[in-house]
């Protein structure tokens, strides 16, 4: 990752790109302020710069983009993982004031520009994939620590409900491997990780590894952290506000997984939920 970051800020000013005195003074701000960067939109930049949109986005051109949309997410791609709780508290609010029109207006469209995403670039064939490994695996072994966690307890339980075995890891506490030796060798760890990526997350991915489990990650991009660990990346985009954590995308994903897996062996997660409903009723789970 940083090999990678140090040569896309060296192309932003590259000598080949013949740029102009104008556009040298925006390489030189972006490459000074990437970070923010991921938080500006256009029309930021060209106030900050007093610069024209179009000489912008041809300068986004110049260095291979669509257009500065597009630049952006690449640098945020980059930047997510270095910038801490606070970097993100501060930047969010260049475009967000403590109004709840403002702040709603914002969340929302930034789940439904996640969601969008997500559609226009599904990988079929990756997913497909995925999914073999998923249906030929007889345990699955969800790997997500921190805020993913959550994701996690979502997966254990309605992978379990359609009878799919599968148990979770949430954290690095050794305790976690108290059990490693019941665990069978041909299961397939699912990770989830996102941006900063928990180093809990790359430890116990770590170990897996080591022991030749096969691993697929969920992340948000192929330059992760949990990258080098995993035999299958599936990105996802997951752009979060402020200091928060936006898993409209990611929940998502797993619920085509599971209506999919479900549909797949429909006799086998019929059987498992009458299963499961009748101990819901003996034990009264619901009202």
């Amino acid at each position: 990752m940083k090999q990678y970051k140090q040569h896309f800020l060296d192309k932003l000013a590259e000598e080949s790109l013949e740029l102009s005195t104008t556009e040298k003074t925006l390489a030189e701000y972006i490459t000074s302020n990437y970070k923010k960067i991921s938080f500006l939109d256009l029309s930021d930049v060209s106030k900050i710069l007093s610069l024209d949109i179009e000489l912008i986005n041809s300068y986004c051109n110049k260095l291979g983009f669509k257009d500065y949309e597009e630049l952006r997410k690449s640098i945020r791609d980059m930047a997510m993982s270095e910038l801490s709780s606070t970097d993100r508290f501060e930047f969010s609010q260049i475009n967000m004031n403590s109004k709840i029109t403002s702040v709603k207006n914002t969340v929302i469209n930034k789940e439904l520009s996640n969601l969008n995403k997500l559609m226009e670039n599904f990988d079929e064939s990756l997913f497909y994939t995925m999914l073999e490994e998923i249906i030929n695996a007889p345990e699955i072994i969800v790997v997500a620590t921190r805020s993913s966690a959550i994701i996690a307890d979502y997966i254990e339980h309605m992978f379990n409900k359609i009878g799919k075995r599968t148990s979770k890891i949430t954290s690095g506490a050794s305790s976690n491997f108290d059990n490693f030796a019941m665990f069978d060798k041909n299961a397939l760890v699912l990770a989830i990780g996102f941006a900063r990526y928990p180093k809990e997350t790359i430890r116990v991915l770590s170990f897996f590894k080591k022991h030749s489990f096969r691993v697929i990650s969920i992340t948000d991009n192929t330059l992760s952290a949990l990258a080098p660990f995993s035999d299958l990346v599936f990105p996802i985009p997951c752009e979060s506000v402020s200091i928060t954590d936006f898993y409209a995308t990611p929940i998502s994903l797993i619920n085509i997984m599971i209506i999919i897996l479900s549909q797949i062996d429909k006799e086998g997660s019929l059987s498992y939920l009458n299963k499961f409903e009748e101990i819901a009723k003996e034990y009264g789970f619901y009202f």
